[in-house]
C-alpha cells in the first residue's frame, strides 16, 4: 500500500525510467501524486478542473495532491487572468528546476540557529544528516542496488545533478545553493552525513567527504565504499 495515496485512489504504476521523486519528509511519492505533478509540469498552467478532466481522479483527491505538492516546493498556484465579471481563479504552475527552493529561508535560519546554539555544529549537523539519510535508505525497496547506485540515485532525485561515471562523483546543482554559499559549514555537513548514511545502509564502513565548490562551481564526492 503507497503511504500518501489518498482513500479510494487507484494509483497507475509509474514508468519503469520515471521514479517517484521525495517530498520535503523524504518520503516517496505514490505514483498518483507523481503523475499528478507530471500533468502540471506537462503544461504552461493547469486549472485543478483541468488536472480533474486529465487524470479521471475525483476533485477531492487532485485538490488534496495539489496542496501537497505546493507545501513541498513543487507547484505554486497564480491567479487566472480575469475573464469577464467575478474574482478570477487560481491555476497551477510548475516553477523550473533552477528556482529557488521555497525552504532555503528556513534551512538558513536552522544552519545559523544550529551555529548558534551547540559547541560544535558541523559534527551535529553531519550527525543528523547520517541518520536522514539512513531514514531514506530504509525507505528503499530495491534491496540489491549498491551503496554507489543508491547515493547516486538518491543525489540525482533531490536535485543534487550528480555525475557518477567516474571517481570522484560531481554534484553539479545544489538545491539549497544561497544557503550552501552562506553556511557552507552546516549545510554541506548534512548533505555529507546524510550521504554516508544512505551509503551504510549497504556497506557498514563506508564514508564520505563532500567538497563544496571545487570543479567550475560544481561539489566534489569522494564517496569509499567497503564492506
Amino acid at each position: 500500500m503507497e503511504k500518501d495515496s489518498a482513500p479510494g485512489e487507484n494509483p497507475e504504476r509509474p514508468h519503469p525510467e520515471r521514479t517517484p521523486r521525495r517530498g520535503a519528509d523524504g518520503r516517496r511519492y505514490s505514483s498518483t501524486r507523481e503523475r499528478i505533478l507530471r500533468e502540471v509540469e506537462s503544461r504552461d498552467s493547469a486549472t485543478t478542473a483541468e488536472i480533474v478532466a486529465a487524470t479521471g481522479l475525483h476533485e477531492n483527491t487532485v485538490r488534496e495532491h495539489l496542496e501537497r505538492l505546493r507545501a513541498d516546493g513543487r507547484l505554486r498556484r497564480i491567479r487566472s487572468e480575469v475573464q469577464g465579471r467575478g474574482r478570477p481563479g487560481w491555476r497551477w504552475v510548475a516553477p523550473p528546476a533552477d528556482a529557488v527552493n521555497p525552504y532555503a529561508g528556513l534551512a538558513l535560519a536552522l544552519a545559523d540557529t544550529l551555529a548558534r546554539t551547540v559547541p560544535d555544529p558541523v559534527a551535529h549537523a553531519r550527525a543528523s544528516g547520517e541518520r536522514w539519510g539512513a531514514e531514506i535508505a530504509a525507505q528503499q525497496s530495491d534491496a540489491t542496488s549498491t551503496a554507489r547506485d543508491l547515493v547516486v540515485g538518491t543525489m540525482r532525485e533531490q536535485g543534487f545533478e550528480p555525475d557518477g561515471s567516474g571517481e570522484p562523483i560531481v554534484l553539479h546543482r545544489c538545491p539549497l545553493l544561497a544557503v550552501a554559499a552562506r553556511r557552507s559549514d552546516v549545510v554541506c555537513a548534512v548533505h555529507e552525513g546524510m550521504i554516508e548514511g544512505i551509503a551504510r545502509s549497504r556497506a557498514e564502513k563506508s564514508d564520505a567527504e563532500l567538497l563544496p565548490f571545487r570543479a567550475d562551481g560544481a561539489c566534489v564526492l569522494h564517496l569509499r565504499v567497503r564492506s
